[in-house]
């Protein structure tokens, strides 16, 4: 009889638990570094997936505008920063109820494997930016044989 050893459970945080806790950290960093007390008032949802040749991501934005989301990838790592503007009038003036996020976004998005970085493709239809990440072939992990010169 085989005896399959029980996994331990471990207090070591996984990729998830040390996004969130980068995320949380940046924002903090910003609210300090802040030169006008502006803050990130909002984190955006992402949907990230996976095909045989891309890594996709998908952010909730409904209300920004495309001039006012900004991109960026540095390695593995991708940022996005946007601005939604409030759109009061003078019907909104007595709000019985406000749920809704105002002001700047930000999320950062550790990307799971390499990437190639010169082929990212961008678009921002009905509040939902997707951004096609293609990946790259990692080179070390192919199985190689080897000949043996004498």
């Amino acid at each position: 009889m085989v005896k399959i050893p029980k996994k331990e459970i471990t207090d070591q945080p996984t990729n998830k638990d040390l996004g969130i806790i980068f995320q949380y950290l940046y924002e903090e960093a910003e609210k300090v570094v802040s030169h006008n007390d502006v803050t990130v008032n909002h984190t955006p949802a992402v949907d990230m997936f996976s095909t045989s040749d891309s890594i996709i991501i998908e952010v909730e934005l409904p209300g920004v505008r495309q001039n006012e989301v900004d991109i960026s990838l540095v390695r593995n790592t991708l940022t996005i920063r946007g601005f939604k503007y409030e759109c009061f009038d003078e019907k909104k003036i007595n709000f019985v109820c406000m749920e809704r996020n105002f002001g700047r976004l930000f999320r950062v998005i550790d990307i799971p494997c390499p990437v190639n970085t010169t082929k990212i493709k961008a678009v921002f239809s009905d509040g939902v930016l997707t951004i096609t990440v293609p990946k790259v072939e990692e080179k070390r992990s192919i199985p190689k044989k080897i000949t043996i010169e004498s």
